[in-house]
C-alpha cells in the first residue's frame, strides 16, 4: 500500500491562549500520520507561545514573529508548506472529528482533484452550534448565486498557490473570498465536495471577527468579482445574504436536539 499524500495545515494565531489548545489538541488527534502542522504566530504576547511548546513535538515548523495581519501570517505558513496539499486552522477553530483529514487525503487520491471541501459548524463560547452550514456539490453557477464552502474546509494542492498565488493583503477581511474567487471561478478548478462535517468554527474567533458589518462586507465581495475582470450577478449580494437564513435556522435545531454537540 502506497502513502497518501502529505497534508499540511496552517495555523495562524495572536494572543489565543484562551482558545487555541483545542485547536493544537484536533490537529493531534487526527488519525491520519502524514501530516505537516505549521503554526504561524504573530509574536504574541499573553502565553500562547507557552501553550504551543507544549505540543511543540507535534508542530513540524513554528513561525513566531510579527506580521501584516491574518492574510500574511497564512502566506508565511503557506510559503514554508511542503505537502502535497494545504488547508488552514486558524487558532480557536477545530477540526471536527478525528478522521477529517483521512477523509480529505482519501480524496486526493484521484490523481485529477486539485481541491475539495466539506460541511461546518459555527460554535459559540460554550460550543453549542449558532450557524450550521452542509455544503453542495461544486458548480460554479452555484458561485454566481451566492454561495461558497466554509473556507478551513476547503483543502487544495499545493501546485494550484504556485500558479494563481495565495491570499492578497490589501482586502481587510474580504481575502478570503476573493481568494476564493480567483481559486474557484476565474480559474477552472476540478473540486470535490466532501461528504461529512469536517470544521467547527468559534464564534468571535480569526476566521469570523467583524462579520457584525454584513452588509459593508457583502459589497466588499461584489468587488472581489471585479478585481479579477468579472461583472458580479446583479443578484449576488441578496443571494449571499438569503443563504445565512437556513444556516442559522439549522443552528437553532441543532441546539433545540442538541446534534453537533461535542462528544
Amino acid at each position: 500500500m502506497s502513502d497518501g499524500p502529505r497534508i499540511s495545515i496552517i495555523t495562524i494565531a495572536f494572543n489565543n491562549a484562551d482558545d487555541i489548545e483545542p485547536t493544537l489538541k484536533s490537529v493531534v488527534g487526527q488519525d491520519y500520520p502524514y501530516v505537516e502542522h505549521i503554526v504561524v504566530d504573530g509574536a504574541s504576547t499573553d502565553g500562547t507561545l507557552d501553550i504551543i511548546q507544549r505540543y511543540r513535538d507535534s508542530i513540524n515548523r513554528l513561525i513566531s514573529e510579527p506580521d501584516a495581519g491574518m492574510y500574511d501570517a497564512i502566506n508565511k505558513g503557506i510559503a514554508a508548506a511542503t505537502g502535497d496539499v494545504i488547508g488552514l486552522l486558524h487558532a480557536g477553530d477545530r477540526l471536527y472529528g478525528p478522521d477529517a483529514i483521512s477523509a480529505i487525503a482519501s480524496a486526493f487520491d484521484d490523481p485529477n482533484l486539485e481541491a475539495t471541501y466539506g460541511h461546518s459548524v459555527l460554535v459559540d463560547t460554550s460550543d453549542r452550534p449558532v450557524r450550521v452550514n452542509p455544503s453542495k456539490v461544486f458548480s460554479r453557477g452555484l458561485i454566481r448565486r451566492g454561495w461558497m464552502p466554509s473556507h478551513q474546509s476547503i483543502y487544495m494542492r499545493r501546485e494550484r498557490f504556485e500558479r494563481y498565488g495565495a491570499y492578497r493583503n490589501d482586502l481587510g477581511g474580504s481575502g478570503d473570498y476573493e481568494f476564493f474567487i480567483r481559486q474557484f471561478y476565474r480559474h477552472r478548478i476540478r473540486a470535490r465536495l466532501i461528504d461529512k462535517y469536517l470544521i467547527r468554527f468559534a464564534l468571535g474567533g480569526r476566521s469570523t471577527t467583524n462579520y457584525h458589518q454584513l452588509w459593508q462586507r457583502q459589497k466588499l465581495h461584489a468587488n472581489c468579482w471585479r478585481m479579477n475582470d468579472i461583472r458580479p450577478p446583479a443578484y449576488l449580494i441578496p443571494c449571499k445574504l438569503a443563504r445565512k437564513i437556513p444556516q442559522f435556522t439549522r443552528g437553532l435545531v441543532a441546539r433545540l436536539t442538541e446534534s453537533h454537540h461535542r462528544e
